[in-house]
């Protein structure tokens, strides 16, 4: 099938190189022909509602990649049929991923075009497929918010404590790697350790006093709120 990608960004230019085709940009459309088979809108998701009511009528399907905008979006566009192929991973433009290290959640307006596009992710590379409407899309994606957007940003804590003491932040990937690797065998909650779970208060008030000594405020509330909700949980 002969695909457009729309869209430059982290996804797009991911979903470019998998379709082996060159992303065109979302603001001016340049180089978007009308047919096509089928149209991946691969942009912000405050964005998609914006570049759906710029399409001209085409004859191909028309789908976008986002979690939390419903299918119904495209809906307006004049299109063979409509959907998302919604990449269920965190997607850097510097970083390639092969399809099939991308689990991938479907959608279409109709069976046709959801066995069309299936088809498609199939041939292209994907294999870890799964359907999805965008009710459910929407909890998934809330999802990747906690174990991934979320887990970075305490990784990234970590590391400016390191910083700060002079360790190479390297030291705490194996750590990572291992909590990783424990939910092949055991739910997360079975794999929680450290003092919150222990309840062991004395050891939180250390790590709180010193980051309140490092002047790190923000990250002490953020180390309160989630410890409380380890020991009551």
């Amino acid at each position: 099938m002969n695909t457009i990608v729309i869209g430059t960004g982290n996804v797009g230019s991911q979903f470019a190189r998998i379709f082996g085709v060159e992303p065109i940009s979302s603001r001016t459309l340049d180089g978007l022909t009308q047919n096509a088979d089928l149209y991946i809108i691969a942009v912000s998701d405050n964005a998609v509602k914006e570049v759906a009511e710029k399409l001209p009528k085409l004859n191909g399907i028309v789908v976008h990649t986002t979690g939390s905008v419903p299918m119904k979006t495209l809906k307006s566009v004049d299109c063979q049929g409509y959907g998302v192929m919604y990449p269920f991973q965190t997607i850097s433009k510097t970083r390639p991923l092969p399809p099939g290290k991308i689990p991938l959640l479907l959608e279409a307006s109709d069976p046709d075009t959801l066995e069309k596009i299936r088809t498609l992710a199939l041939q292209t590379g994907f294999t870890n497929i799964g359907l999805a409407d965008s009710e459910k899309r929407r909890k998934v994606h809330l999802t990747g918010t906690f174990a991934c957007n979320f887990t970075n940003t305490m990784i990234a804590i970590s590391q400016q404590i390191l910083d700060d003491c002079g360790i190479n932040r390297s030291i705490i990937t194996p750590l990572v790697e291992e909590t990783i690797a424990k939910l092949n065998t055991i739910s997360a909650k079975e794999a929680q350790t450290g003092p919150a779970v222990r309840k062991d208060t004395s050891t939180l008030s250390k790590h709180l006093e010193l980051l309140d000594n490092l002047k790190m405020h923000k990250e002490a509330e953020i180390y309160k709120v989630i410890s409380d909700y380890i020991m009551s949980n």
